[in-house]
């Protein structure tokens, strides 16, 4: 289940990194600067083709106007009005010549074929041409262009030529065509040529991308093979590189943790650079401590012992991690577990308490299911105290270790000392403070005075029921198998 989710995580990864393709962005970057581009070069060449086709059609007709007014001179000068007519009728076969008129010095009209304006050309005479449309029906756009009929510096009259510029329009048009074809050829190239070169560039970043999501879930075993002679090929060397550092710093971290607890482990690594130094907590202390260890190390060959005090110790270290707790040290057969630090626990006192209990119990349980199997038996003594200590690093700048140190704790340690196999001691302060003895059967042991201390300390047993029981069932059991 767990891998079937990691694979969809992963799925779901690749669909957001494919959404956001850089070969879709490349070609979508390169469309619009081609469309952006193409627009600016379109509008630039219709502008300039349209001026050079009103310079070209005006440099036309006047051209055309200028030889008329020339033609036509002597008839008009004559008063020859069928020789003005039959000039002009020859000049209006022309092709986009609308219409020809010749007009008097008084702007009377002499002779004229086609359209004439509606504006009397001598009223409207100037350098630009007379822009204009025929009315009805009819959508044609048309320029006049009048040019004078003089004689000797004397004006005698006036040419009138009207041409069509629905062809200005049609040119027009067919270049709009073209560029529109040249645009969307140039989109077309430009969008195959970008998806090639950003599937180009997009394949090794979805190496990089996927490479580095194997990082983030933890595996430092991932290593990119293949290398590019590029920036790219340099970051793939360099999260390798990285990667073998993580790999390395996780060996650390695994190593480390065998050593000590998580909660410590997380704790010396967050403080790493705070150096030696602590400060005082309200936390609980235990001592599991093999009760008549140096007859049995006496009795048991190195392999032996070292085999028996894992067996024990690694059952001990499971039940203070269900109670909140964890091994501060092992000294020699004892195990010190500590809770309430560095992990704040208001009830660091019940749940020490309730692990001692449940160390002797499972103490007798165990030891049940290896006398079974012929095996050496041992019992513990655990000893118990709350109060303030001084919790952090301890050592010298070159060796340090997380622990707790105080009045606290060496009371802890001088009641270990003094229990014997399978009991629970506890201080009179613990046990009032907690009020033991409305949950559990208790005792006083006996009363002790301690150097430094001017008042003597009541040191009280927790017992259980399965105490009774445990001796019944190890009835029999001979010496050399039953270590007390």
């Amino acid at each position: 289940m767990k891998k079937e989710r990691k694979k969809t995580s992963l799925t779901l990864f690749r669909t957001e990194a494919a959404a956001s393709s850089i070969a879709v962005k490349i070609a979508l970057i390169m469309t619009v600067v081609i469309i952006t581009g193409m627009g600016l070069l379109s509008l630039f060449i219709l502008g300039n083709q349209s001026r050079i086709f009103i310079q070209q059609a005006d440099a036309y007709a006047a051209a055309l106007g200028d030889q008329l007014a020339v033609v036509v001179l002597e008839p008009v000068l004559a008063g020859d009005l069928q020789a003005v007519e039959q000039l002009i009728s020859n000049l209006g076969y022309k092709e986009g010549i609308e219409g020809v008129s010749v007009y008097s010095d008084q702007s009377v009209l002499l002779s004229s074929i086609g359209v004439l304006p509606r504006e009397n050309p001598v009223d409207v005479l100037a350098d630009d041409p007379l822009n204009w449309s025929l009315g009805g029906g009819e959508n044609v756009d048309l320029s006049s262009y009048v040019s004078k009929i003089t004689f000797q510096d004397l004006t005698v009259g006036y040419c009138v030529l009207t041409f069509d510029r629905s062809f200005m329009g049609a040119a027009y048009g067919d270049t709009l065509r073209t560029i529109l074809l040249i645009t969307a050829l140039m989109v077309t190239l430009g969008i195959i040529v970008a998806i090639f070169i950003g599937r180009r560039l997009s394949r090794p970043v979805q190496q990089l991308v996927a490479g580095t999501w194997e990082i983030s879930q933890g595996n430092y075993d991932f290593r990119f093979k293949d290398y590019r002679k590029d920036e790219l090929g340099q970051l793939m060397r360099s999260l390798n590189t990285m990667t073998e550092g993580l790999s390395r710093k996780e060996q650390v971290e695994q190593t480390f943790s065998r050593y000590v607890s998580h909660d410590v482990a997380t704790t010396v690594m967050d403080e790493v650079k705070s150096g030696l130094g602590g400060s005082y907590v309200q936390a609980t202390v235990l001592y599991a401590d093999i009760a008549g260890f140096t007859r049995l190390s006496e009795k048991l060959e190195p392999e032996g012992l070292n085999k028996l005090l894992n067996d024990y110790f690694t059952l001990i270290d499971r039940i203070a991690g269900e109670h909140k707790g964890h091994i501060d040290k092992y000294i020699g057969d004892c195990a010190m577990i500590l809770f309430g630090a560095p992990n704040h626990d208001d009830e660091h006192g019940m749940n020490g308490i309730r692990c001692a209990l449940e160390i002797q119990r499972a103490i007798e349980k165990y030891n049940l299911q290896r006398v079974d199997m012929g095996m050496i038996v041992v019992k513990f003594s655990v000893a118990i105290n709350s109060g303030v200590m001084l919790a952090g690093n301890m050592g010298s700048e070159r060796r340090m270790e997380y622990t707790v140190i105080g009045d606290a704790v060496n009371l802890a340690a001088r009641l270990s000392s003094l229990a014997s196999a399978s009991q629970i001691l506890v201080t009179r302060d613990l046990h009032d403070s907690l009020q033991l003895g409305r949950h559990y059967s208790t005792g006083l042991v006996r009363t002790i005075r301690l150097r430094g201390k001017s008042d003597p300390v009541e040191i009280w047993e927790i017992k259980y029921p399965e105490q009774e029981v445990a001796a019944t069932e190890l009835v029999g059991m001979t010496a050399s198998d039953l270590v007390h």
